[in-house]
């Protein structure tokens, strides 16, 4: 089976093509050079090409070359924080890059089978959690306004062309390589408060989320694509809330030395989401099992970090 992986050098994509490989698929990743420089290296056995996902004759060009059965999409900006201080960015490469995209397939390879990486943050500040997949969307953020977009975008071409695509609405994934969420903000800064000194800067540490182990849902996409129905949407979580201070507690607990934080009012948001975490039963009748424990997860990100501190 072809595979294509959209921003595949990014921390999501290169577990999804590491467990790709694995299962035997020819597997070709996209990078964009001008991007941000991946922590974790290439993945054996997979390919790589340069793309820019809002360049449209760059993407249609890929796709009549390479010709996937399966895309999975996952290039984005992916930051909250960024989206507030460029969100005509944000809405370029995350809607105009998934138009692209699924134009490009509508014409060479309507069969493919789409799984797209959206998010919780889609929701917004809800009322009453868990959160179920036909709740409104009232996202806080440019860029959950755009994951928004995107999902809205999957159900519009399923629904006016039979394009088999999927949604994914994650919630706080995490693991081993990657940067810009708050728990490997903490695991990083504790990691270097061990060996140099130094506090840790913190932001909001009253709110409440479902942080999911990476390991755990690249298996997600695999699921859904294989056992879910186009045109829907799945939430993605662990099915277990932790208040972010809890978080910051186990990850000292697990430390060498001594950490002593702060909160920086630098790091809070203009609007934040306090309690939010997914109703995960759509998903988990799919036969959907997170393995990792919090503290696993927390441990070794933990240990990545000390290795580069």
């Amino acid at each position: 089976m072809k595979i294509l992986i959209t921003g595949g050098t990014g921390f999501i994509g290169h577990y999804l093509a590491a467990h790709e490989v694995g299962r035997g698929h020819e597997v070709l990743c996209t990078r964009y050079e001008g991007g941000q420089l991946p922590l974790l290296p290439e993945v054996r056995g997979a390919m790589y090409q340069h793309l820019d996902i809002t360049e449209k004759k760059s993407v249609e060009k890929l796709i009549a070359q390479f010709k996937p059965d399966v895309v999975y999409h996952l290039a984005a900006q992916a930051y909250p924080v960024i989206s507030w201080k460029d969100p005509e960015m944000t809405f370029t490469v995350n809607v105009l890059g998934t138009i692209y995209l699924f134009e490009s397939l509508r014409r060479e390879n309507s069969a493919a089978q789409v799984v797209v990486a959206c998010s919780g943050a889609e929701y917004g500040d809800r009322v009453t959690s868990p959160i179920r997949e036909e709740s409104v969307l009232r996202p806080l953020s440019p860029y959950g306004v755009s994951k928004a977009t995107q999902d809205m975008l999957v159900y519009q071409y399923y629904r006016s062309y039979g394009m088999r695509l999927f949604s994914l609405r994650l919630f706080g994934t995490t693991g081993p390589g990657k940067t810009g969420d708050a728990v490997n903000d903490f695991a990083r800064q504790i990691a270097i408060a061990e060996r140099n000194g130094g506090e840790v800067k913190v932001g909001n540490l009253s709110a409440v989320r479902d942080i999911s182990d990476v390991r755990d849902v690249i298996k997600a996409f695999t699921l859904v694509r294989e056992a879910g129905q186009p045109g829907e949407a799945y939430n993605v979580g662990s099915g277990r809330q932790i208040e972010m201070r809890k978080v910051l507690e186990i990850l000292i607990k697990l430390s060498k030395e001594e950490i002593v934080y702060h909160v920086d009012e630098n790091l809070l948001r203009p609007a934040d989401e306090q309690v939010i975490y997914p109703d995960t039963s759509k998903i988990n009748a799919l036969g959907y099992r997170p393995e990792f424990s919090i503290e696993r997860t927390l441990s070794d990100l933990l240990e990545f970090w000390r290795a580069r501190s």
